[in-house]
């Protein structure tokens, strides 16, 4: 193949799209520094910080419901760089809230505009991938992790020696700064327009798409279970210490962050369907280690291997829906379909909980990983990205 024919690929097709899942990792990540202040600015009591917690998701998954009919007569490049914009304007404003009700309305705003930039980069990031016939999606993704870490990470060093309105306003401009550099690399050429009646999409999923939105709803529910669940298992079933109960997450996070950016040169070698059966294995077995072993080390151990296992199924999951037609309407059901489950795995699993042991929490997520395993074929759609990668090495 003639130099001049070949696709794109490396360091300026990956750094435009890298840069907007960083910025959107990482706004969530000063999010989450935001919360604790919030509540004792502002005296909320646990069921109206909850309240404002669940209008985070709420926003988000109303947005992505439209996030593709916008697509479509905007194109991707537009939504990110709107959402984008309003995603680091809101984040300040959530520190000046003056009461419970305004703060309820901003995160709500700031849950929506998130949502929406996380439809519009997972579709560019899909659109990327075909462009160069190679996989990205998992590094896409390995970025959005690292930029949730170092923006909790910065957000916290800052709090030190600054207050959380100067903090949240100084981590605004700078990621907004990112921001702006990074969309710069999107292009007109990114926006594919859809004239006339004619010509417009159905904004309907396909089933094949609905399928893979209940995968992607287990494995956020999943994660979400090693998020909310891991550190109270490790201390009231196994009795660690809170400082030792706190590594589970922590376990779970790094291993997920760190072998998402393995999982790019790992999925030219391996299909989609294979990755993600693989992935479910690893992630039963670490879900299982801690309450069949009893052994709070051994439990932690079974956090870092549940997070190599998950780590490159969802990404699989948005290559798959991306390689479908229509993807923009594809990746916005698996989207919303993902952040439904986890929303809806806190207060389901705390029945599980109620009604059997902490335990049974993690059986029930090993249940779902299964159900996950046995729909892996679905993951077929995205096996031409990788074709092409073997076919262009």
């Amino acid at each position: 193949m003639p130099d001049s024919a070949r696709p794109l690929t490396g360091w300026p097709v990956w750094h435009p799209t890298a840069a907007i899942f960083f910025v959107n990792g990482a706004l969530y990540g000063v999010w989450a520094t935001q919360i604790p202040l919030a509540k004792i600015r502002l005296g909320l009591d646990p069921i109206v910080l909850s309240t404002a917690l669940l209008m985070l998701g709420a926003g988000a998954v109303i947005a992505m419901t439209g996030s593709g009919w916008v697509i479509q007569r905007l194109g991707t490049a537009t939504l990110i760089r709107i959402s984008g914009l309003f995603f680091c304007a809101l984040l300040p404003l959530i520190s000046l809230a003056p009461n419970a009700a305004v703060l309820c309305a901003i995160v709500f705003l700031f849950g929506a505009s998130g949502g929406c930039m996380d439809v519009a980069m997972n579709a560019d990031a899909s659109r990327v991938e075909k462009e160069a016939g190679r996989p990205y999606m998992s590094s896409f993704h390995g970025m959005w992790s690292l930029g949730g870490f170092v923006g909790a990470g910065l957000a916290t060093l800052m709090l030190e020696w600054t207050g959380g309105s100067l903090q949240a306003l100084i981590m605004a401009v700078v990621l907004f700064v990112l921001f702006a550099w990074g969309q710069r690399g999107l292009g007109a050429g990114h926006v594919e327009r859809i004239a006339g009646t004619s010509q417009r999409h159905s904004l309907r999923p396909a089933f094949l798409a609905l399928l893979i939105g209940v995968m992607a709803a287990l494995t956020f529910s999943g994660e979400g279970v090693v998020l909310d669940w891991a550190a109270i298992f490790l201390r009231e079933h196994l009795g660690a210490d809170p400082a030792i109960a706190n590594v589970g997450y922590q376990a779970f996070a790094g291993s997920m962050a760190i072998m998402r950016f393995f999982g790019d040169a790992i999925r030219r070698h391996i299909d989609g369907v294979t990755l993600v059966r693989g992935g479910c294995l690893l992630a039963l077995a670490g879900l299982l280690l801690g309450p069949l072993s009893g052994n709070v080390y051994i439990g932690i151990l079974g956090y870092a291997l549940t997070g190599i296992g998950f780590s490159n199924i969802v990404p699989v999951l948005f290559s798959a829906a991306g390689a479908m037609p229509r993807p923009e309407v594809q990746i916005a059901a698996v989207s919303t379909m993902g952040y439904a489950g986890l929303l809806a795995a806190p207060p389901l699993l705390g029945v599980v909980a109620h009604a059997t042991s902490l335990a049974g929490i993690f059986y029930v997520a090993a249940a779902g990983t299964v159900i996950v395993a046995a729909l892996a074929w679905t993951c077929a759609q995205g096996a031409g990205t990788t074709r092409r990668v073997t076919e262009a090495g």
